[in-house]
C-alpha cells in the first residue's frame, strides 16, 4: 500500500516525452526511379528481375530482394523478430503459437483484383522469411491470370515447410481469399493447420486510443518510424494497375505495386515484434499513456490482473492530463475492488475523488467501503453526502433525479442503521 500512495504522489512528478524522430528510407527497392521514367512502357523482366519457378502446373514468376538480418526498416531491425518470444502472442491470438519458434514463421501479403468475391484476383503474393544469413521476401506474381495454378502450387509447397502465418488483417481477407482460389483451381490447402498471428487486431486493441487509423500505412508513420518514398502507390489503385498491366504489357506501374507490398511484409516483421515485445515486457513505462490504459483493458480481460495493474500503475504515470488520471484511477480502483482488496481501492477512491468533485462514484465507493468494511457508518454517512453534494451541478435530467433518488435512500438507511 506504501508502494501505492507513493505512486499517488508521484502524479506531478511526470515530464513530457520527446516527439518521435522517423527515418527516413529515400532508397528505391525497384526501377524506374522517380524523374528517369521516360513513358516508354516497359516489360516485366527488365523492371523486375525474376526466376521462373516451374512446377507441376506450369510456372510462375518470382522475384527475391534478400536483405541482410539486421537491415534497419524504419525504426526496428528485422531480426530483432527472432528473439521474440511467442508466448505473448499465443495469449492474444491463436495459443498455438506459444511454441512456435519465430523462426518457422512466414510473413504473407497479398495484392488482388478487388474486396473479396469469386471474381477477385490474388495476383501477388509477397512472402517473407528468415534464413541463415538474411531475410528473403519472395514475390510471386502472375503475368497473366492463367499462371494462377502455378503460383497457388508454389505457394503450398513453401508453406509445407513452416509452423505459422503472420498477416495483417490476414484472417478476415487473405487467407479466406487464397482458400477460395485454391478450391476454384480444384486443390486444398487447409489454412487452419497454421496458427495465425494476424497483427490487426492487437493493433488496434492497444493502439485505437491514440491512433484515428489502424491500417498498415498508419502504424507506419506513427507506431513504426518507417517512411515509404514516392515509389509506393496507394493500396486502392492496385486492382486498377493490374488490370492496366494485363492490357498492356506495361510493367512500369508494377514495379511500384512491388515495392508496396514488399514494404507491407516488412513493416509486418517490425509490428510483430513490437507487438509480442509490448506483451512479455515486465516493466512497459516507456509506452504512451494511452497505450499503457489500452494495454492495462487487454490484460485485465484476460485476466491477467497483476500484469493489468502494473499497466495501470504506468499508465497513472505516464498521464498529462486530468481526464486521463481519473479514467486510469477509476480503472485501477476497480480492478483492486474485484481483487477484494478494499483497503488500497479506498486509497485510489479517495484520489480519484480528491480529483473529480462532480463524481458521484468514488464517494459511494467509500461510502460502501466504510460501511461493509471498517464499520465507520459516520464516515460512510459523510461520503454520501458528499455524493448527494457532487451531482448538484448536473444538469436536470431524468439520470440526475434517479442518481439523487438512490443516494438519498442510501444516506436514509445509513442514518437508520446509525440510530439503532
Amino acid at each position: 500500500m506504501s508502494e501505492l500512495r507513493a505512486r499517488l504522489r508521484s502524479l506531478r512528478a511526470v515530464h513530457n516525452r520527446p516527439a518521435r524522430r522517423f527515418t527516413e528510407r529515400p532508397e528505391p527497392y525497384y526501377a524506374p526511379l522517380d524523374g528517369e521514367d521516360d513513358g516508354t512502357p516497359q516489360p516485366l523482366e527488365a523492371l523486375l528481375p525474376g526466376d521462373l519457378h516451374e512446377t507441376p502446373v506450369g510456372a510462375v514468376y518470382v522475384v527475391r530482394k534478400l536483405h541482410p538480418r539486421d537491415h534497419t526498416h524504419g525504426d526496428g531491425i528485422l531480426d530483432e523478430w527472432l528473439s521474440q518470444s511467442l508466448s505473448g502472442a499465443a495469449m492474444f491470438s491463436d495459443r498455438r503459437l506459444a511454441g512456435v519458434d519465430p523462426r518457422r514463421c512466414l510473413f504473407l501479403d497479398t495484392e488482388t483484383t478487388g474486396l473479396g468475391g469469386a471474381g477477385t484476383l490474388v495476383f501477388l503474393v509477397g512472402v517473407g522469411l528468415f534464413t541463415d544469413d538474411s531475410f528473403e521476401v519472395r514475390q510471386y506474381f502472375l503475368r497473366n491470370p492463367g499462371e494462377e495454378p502455378a503460383m497457388l502450387h508454389a505457394l503450398q509447397t513453401l508453406l509445407d515447410g513452416y509452423d505459422a502465418l503472420v498477416t495483417f488483417n490476414g484472417r478476415n481477407f487473405d487467407v479466406p481469399l487464397l482458400a477460395m482460389r485454391y478450391s476454384l483451381n480444384r486443390q486444398r490447402l487447409p489454412f487452419d493447420r497454421w496458427p495465425n498471428l494476424d497483427l490487426l487486431y492487437p493493433a488496434r486493441r492497444l493502439w485505437r486510443r491514440r491512433l484515428e487509423s489502424c491500417r498498415l500505412s498508419s502504424l507506419e508513420t506513427a507506431i513504426l518510424g518507417v517512411r515509404r518514398t514516392t515509389n509506393d502507390v496507394p493500396g486502392a489503385l492496385i486492382p486498377q494497375l493490374y488490370h492496366e498491366y494485363v492490357r498492356t504489357g506495361d510493367a512500369r506501374q508494377m514495379a511500384r505495386v512491388m515495392y508496396h507490398n514488399l514494404n507491407d511484409v516488412l513493416s509486418m516483421v517490425t509490428l510483430a515484434t513490437q507487438l509480442c515485445t509490448v506483451f512479455t515486457e515486465a516493466k512497459p513505462s516507456a509506452l504512451h499513456c494511452d497505450d499503457l490504459l489500452s494495454l492495462a483493458r487487454w490484460y485485465e480481460s484476460l485476466s491477467m490482473l497483476k500484469q493489468a495493474e502494473t499497466a495501470y500503475s504506468a499508465a497513472l504515470n505516464a498521464a498529462h492530463h486530468e481526464a486521463d488520471r481519473k479514467l486510469i484511477l477509476e480503472s485501477l480502483a476497480l480492478l483492486l475492488k474485484r481483487q477484494d482488496r478494499r483497503e488500497e481501492a479506498a486509497i485510489v477512491w479517495e484520489a480519484l475523488a480528491a480529483l473529480a468533485p462532480s463524481n458521484p462514484l468514488p464517494r459511494v465507493e467509500l461510502a460502501k467501503y466504510h460501511e461493509w468494511t471498517t464499520g465507520d457508518l459516520p464516515q460512510a454517512i459523510d461520503w454520501t453526502e458528499a455524493a448527494i453534494q457532487a451531482i448538484q451541478n448536473w444538469p436536470l435530467s431524468p439520470s440526475r433525479q434517479a442518481e439523487q433518488h438512490e443516494l438519498q435512500r442510501r444516506l436514509d438507511r445509513l442514518v437508520r442503521k446509525r440510530a439503532e
